[in-house]
């Protein structure tokens, strides 16, 4: 359904694209300028609703190549029993579009030293996605949402791997 509602309100912005072309190209006269600048418009009149979107994806990239990763020491975790702080999620602006991260940060049960620190971004669609309300957490149409280390703290082989046991705050004595 929500497909089929998507299809529509393309249809309708595909004509409502088409009626404005016409119009802009009655302002020319007939030959390659008029060409040019139909055809230019058309292009940007018709990617208009997600133009925010694309506009931020670079931005979001760099965020994640930059910041999403795992950090830790490996030599410290080792034998490890750690759990995982109950953190704020700040909101983050990432060009047009707006999301928030979290923290991930696993601290030592016994000196609640800050042993892995796991950063995790989820970004919200741009506005006719939200205006739309076709998508349950507003993910973006045109991009990923999330972005995170390819290996996270609580996976099994990383767990293995350091000889680290995570445990659930409510387990702490």
């Amino acid at each position: 359904m929500t497909g089929l509602l998507l299809l529509s309100i393309i249809g309708v912005w595909i004509a409502i694209v088409v009626f404005a072309m016409r119009r802009l190209a009655r302002l020319f006269n007939a030959g390659w300028s008029r060409n040019v600048v139909v055809t230019f418009a058309s292009v940007l009149m018709f990617l208009l609703p997600v133009a925010d979107e694309l506009l931020s994806r670079p931005a979001f990239d760099k965020l994640c190549e930059e910041h999403a990763k795992l950090k830790f020491d490996p030599q410290k975790i080792r034998g490890k029993t750690i759990f995982l702080a109950d953190d704020p999620q700040p909101q983050i602006d990432v060009g047009f579009l707006n999301g928030y991260f979290i923290q991930g940060r696993y601290l030592d049960v016994t000196t609640k030293e800050v042993l892995v620190e796991a950063r995790s971004y989820y970004i919200k669609g741009g506005f006719f996605i939200r205006m739309l309300g076709i998508s349950e957490k507003d993910h973006p149409l045109t991009m990923r949402a999330y972005c995170a280390s390819t290996e996270e703290p609580w996976q099994k082989s990383f767990l293995e791997r350091y000889d680290v046991k995570r445990i659930q705050r409510k387990e702490i004595k």
